[in-house]
């Protein structure tokens, strides 16, 4: 009896650590930036996540919005685009980066930030703009950085 008891047991703890999740997820860190100027032409907001366990490469999931001039405002039209730069580092050593655009309208975007092997501890999102003509102006606002826990 004890044995089958046992053996039952044994069962039960094998079969829940096959149905374990093999990654495990962060608390997902909300960011937010722009282009720096008084009208907030461009603008990014979204979320990071960060994925890692046994099995799962260590990823960073973003999922954002970048917005260039979409919302109501009283500025006139300046005939320029956004970019939004996600950069993810481990230290001071770049792991992996993507780059959105948005011109009049909102652009979702949805991503891994990943190289395969290193994990990503922190995250720096950039909004620039940039003139839609071969001459003209551009600028970025400040590089924002979040810690990813």
């Amino acid at each position: 009896m004890r044995l089958l008891a046992g053996l039952t047991m044994s069962a039960v703890l094998a079969a829940g650590l096959l149905t374990a999740s093999p990654a495990m997820a962060a608390e997902a860190v909300k960011f937010a930036a722009d282009s720096g100027d008084t009208c907030r032409r461009g603008v990014a907001e979204g979320t990071l996540e960060r994925y890692d366990g046994p099995v799962i490469h260590p990823v960073v999931n973003v999922e954002g919005l970048l917005s260039d001039e979409a919302l109501p405002t009283i500025c006139f039209p300046d005939n320029l685009h956004s970019t939004v730069t996600i950069a993810g580092y481990r230290g001071a050593d770049l792991v992996d980066s993507e780059t959105y655009k948005a011109d009049n309208e909102q652009v979702k975007f949805a991503f891994e930030l990943s190289n395969g092997l290193l994990s990503i501890d922190r995250v720096v999102v950039q909004v620039c703009r940039f003139s839609n003509s071969p001459i003209g102006i551009s600028y970025c606002g400040t590089a924002q950085e979040y810690k990813i826990p």
